[in-house]
């Protein structure tokens, strides 16, 4: 059924034009060419496609035009766009590129299943979903559209931004993050160009939840970040509230240093106040920790990262006295509180705090011969002396206990052997290992069910690759998947099978990117 019978019998194609209704529209685009044509036009002038957004496979009652590209790419694209009422929208595209119908299937129900989920997602720094649908083979989430500019944007015109002004941001993605991390969420894909302020606020919007990867085959399933600001274990599909700390800590260390990390070593971040004296050394010593290697050095939690950046926010106020409320009293009441008789025809004394009432006077009672007890300084003279001398007493058995240690520690005395060892076993002997980006090719063997597709091969294949890798340079070596392991000249041979267990062998030549100790 071609485009134009399937609208004949919907409300579409209603005499009236849809977007009739907003006179400042005079033009909309075309989803697919991006060609422009009239706000009453139903199919492009020029390639004949539906230009209405969410009729095909409609998933609620809104209506989509486009009216400006925002940015366009091989993956897809981001519009303007409004809907009938005429509220402005951005509309986010993203091409299907699978040749495997089972696989876009299953990245479709994926997309739906994520975009539900962002759409449950309520925060003011978060821009809200108001819809997902599939149209003409093509993928669309409409949301806030967000005016302004992003961070990376912000430090290419402007150099290094002041840390005040940085930890103005952190403050707000932290709280973004700690919503996140308390729904159980990653958003996996911190980085500047992910962080949008508003023109009319100057407020940070979070863009971008990576959903668009789900329509990427190579990368299906591995949410691995950017390269430059994800932590290791991203690499090796691996996410969670750390994997946020050290991206957010990257992302902030780019902002006060200047230095991109994309351009860099992988995972080389100086102190920030060694390339900007101007960073405090508080903020550089927090962004430190939030940049080690190990996900266990970092900081445990969102909120624990945000409390180090901003000490004062962990602080609570001080106890405040707090004022009593004033009452209007008539000047009779107001006189007879403070003691003065009332005079006839006074006027009225407005907002006097009522005193507490006196109280009672105490009946007197009948003397009792008592004992003069001795002063204080002779009772308790003897017991000073005593706590004094039982205090010197602990400070030097203290600083003897100290000596003794320090002198078995340094000159490890037979007898102490077996006393010291269990303590130097705990003493870390290395520093942190610095890693190196290098290519690394390899002949890989692998065995599979039969009928297995192609994509659960490749997958087979890449686990191999990095199972060699790990064999041939250390169990610290990573694999970057942010460009897969691929075979070389794309070729796989079956070398046998499927044998009596129903596994068939498989071979090739495999060739990717790792990072080394």
């Amino acid at each position: 059924m071609t485009t134009r019978s399937r609208l004949a019998g919907s409300p579409l194609a209603l005499a009236k034009p849809i977007w009739s209704v907003m006179a400042e529209v005079s033009q909309i685009l075309c989803p697919k060419c991006h060609k422009s044509n009239l706000r009453r036009a139903r199919f492009c002038q020029h390639c004949g496609h539906d230009i209405v957004l969410n009729n095909d496979k409609p998933s609620d009652d809104r209506r989509y035009a486009i009216t400006r590209v925002i940015k366009q790419g091989g993956q897809g694209a981001v519009f303007e766009g409004i809907d009938e009422s005429g509220q402005v929208f951005a509309i986010k595209q993203m091409l299907d590129k699978f040749t495997d119908q089972k696989e876009g299937v299953e990245a479709v129900e994926r997309f739906n299943a994520e975009a539900r989920l962002l759409q449950g997602l309520s925060h003011p720094r978060i821009p809200r979903i108001y819809s997902h649908f599939t149209d003409e083979g093509c993928h669309y989430l409409t949301m806030d559209l967000v005016r302004g500019k992003d961070l990376e944007q912000i430090v290419e015109a402007r150099g290094l931004l002041p840390e005040s002004e940085v930890l103005t941001y952190a403050d707000q993605i932290c709280d973004v993050l700690v919503y996140l991390h308390g729904k159980g969420l990653i958003y996996r894909d911190m980085k500047p160009s992910n962080v949008m302020i508003e023109d009319s606020t100057g407020g940070v919007k979070l863009v971008d939840f990576g959903i668009t990867k789900l329509f990427k085959p190579a990368e299906r399933g591995t949410q691995i970040g950017t390269p430059g600001y994800a932590p290791p274990e991203q690499y090796q599909g691996m996410a969670t509230p750390e994997s946020d700390i050290f991206a957010l800590g990257a992302t902030l260390h780019h902002l006060l240093t200047g230095r991109d990390p994309t351009e860099q070593k992988p995972f080389d971040f100086p102190p920030a106040n060694s390339v900007n004296s101007s960073v405090s050394k508080r903020t550089s010593d927090v962004l430190q920790q939030a940049l080690q290697i190990a996900p266990q050095s970092r900081y445990a939690r969102m909120s624990d990262f945000w409390d180090a950046l901003r000490p004062e926010r962990a602080q609570r106020p001080a106890h405040v006295r707090v004022a009593q409320p004033t009452v209007q009293l008539p000047s009779a009441v107001a006189a007879q509180v403070a003691g003065i008789p009332a005079m006839a025809g006074s006027a009225p004394t407005s907002k006097v705090a009522p005193a507490p009432p006196r109280p009672a006077p105490i009946p007197p009672q009948p003397a009792m011969p008592v004992s003069t007890p001795k002063p204080l300084a002779q009772r308790s003279g003897f017991l000073a002396a005593v706590g004094m001398v039982i205090s010197w007493m602990v400070v030097m058995l203290i600083v003897a206990m100290i000596g003794m240690g320090a002198y078995v520690y340094v000159a490890r005395p037979a007898w102490a052997t077996r006393f010291i060892a269990p303590l130097t076993n705990l003493v870390p002997t290395s520093s942190p290992t610095v890693l190196t980006s290098q290519t690394f090719t390899t002949v890989v063997t692998i065995q599979m069910p039969t009928g297995s597709s192609d994509a659960a091969i490749r997958t087979g294949l890449q686990v191999a690759f990095a199972e060699s890798a790990k064999a041939r340079y250390g169990a610290g070596t990573l694999v970057n998947q942010n460009v897969p392991p691929s075979p070389v000249g794309n070729s796989i041979e079956q070398v046998s099978g499927p044998d009596a267990n129903g596994q068939v062998t498989y071979q090739a030549t495999m060739q990717g990117y790792i990072y080394t100790p």
